[in-house]
């Protein structure tokens, strides 16, 4: 049998307070400008980068607590060539991206780690939190100065368990709150005019998950091999392998935040016989998810013209909408 993954994202939300940060009564800023202005100095974020390679070195902590590392690869040719690899155990994917011809090639080996799965979500920015707002973006109250730590922050909140901190000296990211889920930023490392975060720490509650400590270099000339795509046909996207029919609604009575990874087995009709949770950043989701999962159809998978049964994995995303 076959085995794919597929990302599915569980959208909503429940009413749930950040209560980490101590409020300052000062002017209030405007959400959208400080984004954007965030963006423009993040690295990978416009085509005036300079050519350079971020290096990250990951320490991954699964639901039981057991460490295992990483590392994911970052090379940037702006606006001609993007190169990603990752390395985590028995898992190893290359990603090439020609822009300039809109052509890439995939090629992996192993099933994707979750924590490599929340890092993706997090790297240089929280994607899931911004991704939030833009769907809210009237109820995100004007930013306000805050502090973490005694460290200043200027943040955004929706008042429904969602906050986007930034960094008022350098306007970069600094903290992203998703209900229990926190994602901290710190010792950004400039890159021409560009920067990227050194220290990325992911938290579920008080638990981390993970911590990524990065380096960026500029390259003069990157060696010809390395943006070239191979003769080697690309692999089918996980994500796109195979096509979800129906599926039931989930339970969203929870206000938390977590991604699950769950492996199911699919039958000839493309019904879900079997699914166990392989890792989940929090326990308290994982019946909900493995009910959930269970209620999925898929398009049957075809060998030779006829239905056969196959594996496959699921990573869901859980954060409720209201």
């Amino acid at each position: 049998m076959r085995r794919f993954a597929f990302v599915l994202l569980l959208p909503m939300i429940m009413p749930c307070a950040t209560g980490r940060l101590r409020a300052q009564v000062m002017q209030n800023t405007n959400y959208e400008q400080e984004l954007q202005h965030a963006k423009s100095l993040v690295a990978g974020e416009t085509s005036t980068d300079i050519p350079h390679h971020v290096h990250y070195y990951l320490k991954l902590y699964d639901h039981d607590g057991h460490q295992s590392t990483a590392t994911y690869d970052i090379y940037r040719d702006p606006g001609v060539y993007e190169r990603i690899e990752i390395k985590a155990g028995d898992y190893q994917l290359t990603w090439i991206n020609n822009v300039r011809d809109k052509k890439d090639w995939l090629h992996f080996a192993g099933d994707k780690p979750l924590k490599i799965f929340d890092f993706g979500q997090a790297i240089d920015s929280p994607h899931s939190a911004i991704d939030r707002f833009s769907q809210e973006a009237d109820q995100i109250e004007k930013m306000e100065p805050q502090q973490l730590q005694g460290a200043p922050l200027l943040c955004a909140n929706d008042n429904d368990g969602t906050a986007i901190c930034f960094n008022p000296l350098i306007h970069l990211f600094a903290y992203a709150q998703m209900f229990n889920r926190t994602i901290m930023y710190d010792q950004w490392l400039p890159i021409g005019i560009h920067s990227v975060p050194g220290s990325i720490r992911i938290y579920e509650d008080k638990k981390l998950l993970v911590e990524a400590t990065g380096t960026v270099e500029a390259i003069k000339t990157f060696p010809p091999h390395l943006m070239e795509i191979p003769e080697m046909p690309s692999q089918t996207d996980p994500g796109k392998a195979h096509k979800v029919v129906s599926y039931k609604p989930s339970d969203t009575s929870q206000p938390r935040y977590g991604n699950i990874e769950t492996r199911v087995s699919v039958d000839e009709k493309g019904q879900v016989t079997k699914a166990d949770v392989v890792d989940s950043d929090d326990k308290h989701l994982d019946g909900v998810v493995r009910k959930f999962a269970r209620s999925v159809v898929f398009e049957p998978q075809l060998e030779n013209g006829q239905p056969v049964p196959f594996d496959t994995t699921i990573y869901t995303e859980y954060y409720p909408f209201p």
